[in-house]
């Protein structure tokens, strides 16, 4: 657990004084500003977070990889990451560390976005349960985002290669349904229950199904699980035939 916090403070210091992760942190903030308050004033009459929390999934779709992009893959060009290996820490233990602190960092931006229903319930009664449904969707979904994140950014020593790999496969999973639209029966169902959109609807609706929090849990420990694994064969040499 102490080798957990230390890896997981040096890195949240080291995003928080980062000069891209603040541009990107500002940038999100700004344009999920922009895009919910210019929606909001055109349909005034309802006073509700709707617009934003459909908007989120492909928010974050590009936020997620874009905060996660160097988290790994720039260590190992830098060969840090061999150098944090050789030291008395496990594997899951910097896997997790790695992961936390990109959730850390999420919290932290979507604290900010709380002045979003602050500002709508002061013109008239706004009803704070699908707000509270909203935000834990929210952290799910950047839960299985930034674990994604995570692991593309295990797989490549490119920051670019690993945005653009983590961006295809959230945005893959978070629009898999409409696959579905085109399809019926088990096929359909199974599209359905693979779309991480199906499950953080149901979520930001306020309704809590166990079955939504145990898809979040399974992906997350699956790419998480591939991280340990990705990171631990570059310890043995590669075979050449």
């Amino acid at each position: 657990m102490n080798a957990i916090i230390t890896i997981l403070k040096r890195d949240i210091s080291r995003m928080f004084f980062s000069g891209v992760v603040t541009t990107l942190v500002v940038l999100f903030l700004l344009f999920v500003g922009a895009l919910f308050f210019s929606d909001f004033f055109q349909s005034i009459q309802t006073l509700s977070l709707r617009s934003f929390f459909s908007q989120a999934p492909l928010l974050l779709s590009i936020f997620c990889p874009a905060l996660t992009m160097g988290i790994l893959s720039e260590e190992r060009r830098a060969q840090t990451l061999d150098l944090l290996m050789t030291m008395p820490v496990r594997t899951w233990q910097i896997v997790i560390a790695k992961f936390l602190s990109c959730l850390v960092l999420l919290l932290f931006v979507l604290l900010f976005t709380l002045s979003y229903p602050i500002s709508v319930s002061t013109l008239g009664q706004l009803d704070w349960g699908p707000v509270a449904g909203g935000y834990i969707a929210l952290m799910m979904l950047g839960g299985i985002y930034i674990s994604i994140g995570v692991l593309a950014s295990a797989l490549t020593r490119d920051q670019v290669s690993a945005f653009l790999l983590s961006f295809f496969l959230c945005f893959l999973l978070t629009y898999i349904h409409h696959v579905s639209l085109d399809t019926s029966g088990t096929l359909a169902s199974i599209l359905q229950a693979m779309s991480a959109s199906v499950h953080f609807s149901n979520i930001a609706r306020g309704v809590v199904d166990i079955r939504d929090v145990l898809y979040a849990v399974s992906i997350q420990a699956f790419m998480l699980v591939s991280t340990c694994i990705a990171i631990e064969s570059h310890k043995y040499p590669k075979v050449v035939i």
